[in-house]
């Protein structure tokens, strides 16, 4: 926690050079070229294996004049449990708000200039890339800490494809962290649990079936709790095999999306997943290290707001106040 209170001495200093950022959008949807020559639905579930582990992250961006805080903590839940802050990890983000200022923040421990790309995170560099490159770190932090045996459930994508410009600055930290995740989760029995599917259009697309992929898994499988897949989707070389799982809840089915690296390790873990969804037909594992992250994040941005000789933006105001409600 000692980063926290450094970062809250220089708040003031930051603030002094405030300046607004050009603006650049950040990547929001889901890119990749998928396929599926075949697909197989399935009702029911299997029995799930006793060793489970969840992960997740939360952020947070709390604006200070001149300054955007990331804040990115995480969990991982069962029978390793692992916490950032906690573990050896950057999990305190600055992006400046004006150009340059590198030199303020060198020696800080603090997340200040992009490992991917080697820039710093300035008013040149897209706020929800540096918020995104954070998390990774954090996540990454927490993967390490697992000892690789059972499963372990990642909240999210095993990585992320997103609909960017080819060439682009934020192509290429995005194809790096891809490819960072990938080589870190490879041959490890690790599958991604990406819960909101309504946006996404994979299984929509290759089954003609339904507005998005929610609509088309729960028409695959007439809406009784099963799983169906698989989805192939490439990306630069890289692959990942997607199921859908519709898990029972008390008002009919919910639907999300297991991802892997291995084709079988997907399906076997779409077949087990359903039998461990609670009563928001979320994995219990996942659920546990949700709120275990956002617990700690909330606490985390009262004690920034608590330490800090500065005010927030209204904006930032707002984040405080949503941690507080957290709590």
């Amino acid at each position: 926690m000692d980063e926290l209170f450094v970062l809250a001495e220089l708040l003031k200093a930051l603030g002094d050079r405030a300046g607004e950022p050009p603006a650049e959008t950040a990547p929001r949807g889901e890119g990749g070229r998928p396929s599926c020559d075949y697909y197989v639905a399935r009702q029911g579930f299997s029995p799930p294996p006793r060793d489970v582990h969840g992960l997740d992250s939360h952020t947070s961006v709390v604006e200070f004049e001149g300054v955007s805080v990331i804040v990115a903590t995480g969990a991982l839940a069962g029978r390793i449990t692992a916490l950032v802050p906690g573990l050896p990890a950057k999990w305190l983000g600055v992006r400046l708000n004006f150009r340059d200022g590198g030199e303020l923040l060198e020696g800080t421990g603090l997340y200040y200039k992009s490992e991917v790309l080697g820039k710093l995170f300035d008013a040149e560099f897209d706020l929800e890339a540096a918020r995104d490159e954070v998390r990774y770190h954090v996540e990454g932090a927490l993967v390490g800490a697992w000892d690789g045996e059972g499963a372990l459930l990642v909240d999210g994508p095993v990585f992320r494809v997103p609909d960017v410009y080819q060439g682009g600055g934020l192509y290429q930290l995005y194809y790096k962290l891809a490819e960072a995740r990938a080589e870190l989760l490879r041959g490890a029995r690790a599958v991604g649990v990406v819960k909101r599917v309504e946006r996404g259009r994979y299984l929509a697309r290759c089954a003609g079936v339904g507005s998005d992929d929610e609509v088309a898994a729960k028409r695959l499988l007439n809406n009784s709790p099963g799983y169906v897949g698989p989805v192939v989707v490439e990306w630069e070389g890289l692959r990942k095999y997607l199921f859908y799982v519709a898990a029972p809840t008390p008002r009919g089915v919910r639907v999300f999306r297991v991802e892997a690296l291995d084709e079988g390790l997907a399906e076997e873990a779409a077949s087990w997943l359903g039998s461990l969804a609670d009563d928001s037909g979320v994995p219990l594992a996942i659920s546990m290290a949700d709120k275990l992250a956002r617990r700690l994040n909330a606490a985390a941005v009262k004690l920034l707001y608590a330490a800090s000789p500065i005010e927030p933006t209204y904006r930032g105001l707002e984040t405080v106040r949503e941690a507080l409600r957290e709590l």
